[in-house]
């Protein structure tokens, strides 16, 4: 019976290491792409700076993407969990 049990906690420990990883992962991946997608349509001047309206929008790509990434992560997780 201890050793049901330690299986079980072993496992669910595992489970949780590759889902933490896979967050890490996701988490990566969405900080790359915004820094490839929002950079090159945002900064007008690369230089040691940047200018206030490359901040302004810089900040409002950012806003865009996170929000549309989550949209896309909603409807893929609730179409994942309906099947």
């Amino acid at each position: 019976m201890d050793f049901k049990l330690n299986e079980a906690q072993s496992k669910d420990e595992v489970m949780r290491q590759v889902r933490n990883e896979i967050a890490v992962a996701s988490a990566q991946e969405l900080i790359s792409s915004i820094n490839k997608h929002c950079f090159k349509m945002c900064i007008s001047a690369p230089g040691p700076s940047l200018s206030e309206s490359d901040k302004a929008g810089l900040s409002r790509c950012i806003d865009k993407y996170l929000s549309a990434w989550d949209t896309v992560s909603r409807s893929y997780v609730a179409h994942v969990q309906n099947q």
